[in-house]
């Protein structure tokens, strides 16, 4: 075989078709869309800039942007110092480790809506624990209806006195979608952080512990330096998975109460979907995509000043 210049992009064009065809084209469709009101069952029709003056002037996708960076502020932190103490945890020669690891990760691989159902039930009001186990004929169970759900038994059990109808109050309703996200994703990052925790050189923690250092001032000085890459990229992709969320909010609380739980991709669905405003709903996805690269790039910036003041 005989090289040449071209012979590279040979070997690159299956991967550069696929990425043209599932990245580039809809984001261009996307771009053009918001340009004009369509409602699927007419012409488009070109309208300029108006979707995005439109969103400008939303007052509900202001209400669907705040809760969006507020969901993310809750999740991202949580995300990050979860998936690291999980690491931790299970970054130990111990005998049957591996199982631990296996059961720690089974949340990823459960279906987001298997898992939203799941919660919805623990989080249920309604005594639907009860009733199906009366269904099944086991009675004495009426405890689970007087605590209001599996979530507040659980929590007046640890002498946390708690009423709350999680789902449903406006006030807690979003936070408790946090904790289903948390549930779900932190293994996921947990295997990233396992992964930077054994490619540390042991002769590094062995030396600070030589010197006097103990298992917190090793962590410190030690552990998380050497992690900061790995937590670069967790931020990022915790980041954008919080941006995206979707599953959760369609599955448990549609949105409600009051908006309280509407995300900006829930938003953008009901728009499509629902409304039937493309145009609208593609000047919505083309914003939250621009507000993703900002918060990458802040992201990949704060990350490289620190690795400047490391190296100093």
């Amino acid at each position: 075989m005989i090289y040449n210049r071209w012979t590279p992009l040979w070997f690159m064009a299956p991967g550069l078709l696929l990425l043209g065809i599932f990245l580039v084209y809809p984001l261009l469709d996307t771009f053009w869309l918001s340009l004009h009101k369509y409602n699927l069952f007419t012409e488009p029709r070109y309208i300029g800039i108006d979707n995005f003056r439109r969103a400008m002037d939303d007052e509900l996708f202001w209400r669907v942007l705040a809760n969006t960076l507020l969901y993310a502020m809750m999740v991202v932190p949580s995300i990050v110092i979860i998936s690291f103490l999980l690491a931790l945890l299970v970054n130990n020669a111990l005998k049957g480790i591996r199982i631990f690891r296996t059961l720690y990760y089974i949340p990823v691989v459960t279906s987001v809506v298997v898992a939203g159902i799941i919660w919805k039930w623990i989080y249920n009001a309604d005594g639907l624990l009860n009733a199906g186990l009366k269904t099944l004929g086991i009675d004495g169970v009426s405890w689970l209806v007087d605590t209001r759900g599996i979530f507040n038994a659980f929590l007046n059990f640890l002498g946390i006195p708690v009423q709350s109808v999680w789902l449903s109050e406006p006030a807690i309703a979003l936070f408790s979608i946090a904790i289903v996200t948390l549930w779900k994703a932190s293994p996921y990052y947990m295997i990233i952080y396992l992964a930077g925790l054994q490619g540390i050189p042991k002769d590094l923690e062995e030396a600070a512990r030589v010197d006097g250092a103990g298992r917190w001032q090793v962590i410190k000085h030690v552990t998380l330096p050497s992690l900061r890459p790995y937590t670069v990229v967790v931020c990022i992709m915790a980041t954008i998975a919080a941006l995206r969320t979707f599953g959760e909010v369609y599955v448990m609380t549609g949105g409600g109460p009051f908006h309280r739980t509407n995300l900006l991709s829930y938003y953008i669905y009901t728009l499509g979907f629902k409304y039937l405003e493309v145009g609208y709903a593609a000047a919505v996805s083309l914003i939250l995509l621009v507000i993703i690269l900002i918060l990458s790039y802040l992201n990949f910036r704060f990350a490289g000043d620190q690795n400047e003041r490391g190296a100093v």
